[in-house]
């Protein structure tokens, strides 16, 4: 469940403030990876892995609030239940019914073991982006076009992220690039939504999440979400459609999709990348470089509302089943 937690904490940190409703609310969504240099890569690697292929087909999610708690159910069977009052995050598996649960204080620690490791790494790995200066700049535009998406009105709001780097090696000092994010999103007021806002601005509060923790313990990139979360009391409403795109580009090889060094955060290694290696001729940097889709991004995805509703939900949604036994989770200080 991975994914859907670090789902969970960019919304933590992107949600603007809202008033308590204290209401139950439930939606599901489908997203699906349709394009980049991952896609295409997963897509290869499908044909010798279940997992791979997996990855590259739409995924249904169900998210359920009530009170203080969060349950997020994949259509596979896992299920988390984040429990604001247990302090813990309890994982599901319907299909073997066990159950094995996290403590917020775990959590903490563990992600504190992640931070120092990805220091140690970052301190042994020249041109990394500990010898990187990252300025965040964030664009946040009303669109002009509407669209009818389950029986609302949705107005368009596009999202642009940039991270600008440049190098401070003095190997590589004037080299520059960015990591970029692009977002088409169509937002509308959807009657219950204020609910799940007021969980995630609560559930930040208990677990006093830093905003370097979501980028996997780098704290270069606190700045960036600092200014996202400032950013972000622009977008009023539900997204019920929103179509992203992530990318690096380095100066003189534009639009280039650095590769991510293998056994490292993609993220904090790609950047390592596009100063790890030296100038090209300045005839050659006039030609742009080769690119796994049209927009040479890393990844691109489109994730879409389905259903809403606010109808009372059984607490027993929010709960360790009856006769669930509990395990060990598979990889310890991996969520």
């Amino acid at each position: 469940m991975r994914r859907s937690t670090a789902l969970a904490l960019i919304l933590a940190l992107t949600l603007s403030l809202a008033t308590p409703a204290f209401a139950d609310f439930q939606y599901s969504e489908t997203s699906k990876i349709t394009g980049g240099m991952m896609s295409g890569t997963m897509k290869m690697l499908g044909a010798f892995s279940k997992d791979a292929r997996k990855a590259t087909q739409p995924k249904n999610t169900t998210i359920s609030v009530k009170g203080n708690k969060m349950r997020r159910e994949e259509e596979d069977g896992r299920a988390e239940i984040w429990d604001l009052d247990g302090r813990r995050i309890i994982h599901l598996d319907t299909k073997s019914k066990t159950y094995y649960s996290v403590t917020f204080e775990e959590m903490r620690a563990q992600m504190e073991e992640a931070r120092k490791k990805a220091a140690e790494q970052q301190s042994k790995h020249k041109g990394s982006d500990a010898q990187v200066k990252m300025t965040p700049k964030i664009k946040i535009t009303p669109g002009a076009e509407t669209k009818k998406l389950l029986g609302h009105t949705a107005k368009e709001v596009k999202v642009r992220i940039d991270m600008e780097m440049e190098s401070t090696d003095p190997k590589t000092k004037g080299q520059s690039g960015a990591m970029w994010t692009v977002s088409d999103e169509w937002l509308a007021p959807v009657t219950g939504y204020d609910e799940m806002k007021r969980f995630y601005v609560r559930m930040a509060k208990e677990l006093d999440w830093m905003p370097d923790a979501a980028m996997g313990g780098n704290v270069q990139f606190a700045p960036a979400m600092a200014e996202l979360q400032k950013n972000s009391v622009k977008l009023e409403g539900m997204p019920l459609l929103h179509n992203t795109s992530v990318g690096f580009t380095g100066n003189g090889q534009p639009g280039q999709t650095p590769q991510a060094d293998q056994g490292g955060n993609p993220l904090t290694k790609g950047i390592g990348g596009i100063f790890g290696k030296k100038k090209k001729k300045d005839e050659d940097a006039q030609q742009p470089a080769e690119t796994a889709s049209a927009s040479g991004s890393l990844m691109d995805m489109t994730v879409e509302v389905t259903s809403t509703s606010t109808g009372k939900l059984d607490s027993g949604l929010f709960e360790i089943p009856a006769g669930y036994k509990q395990t060990e989770p598979k990889e310890k200080g991996r969520r």
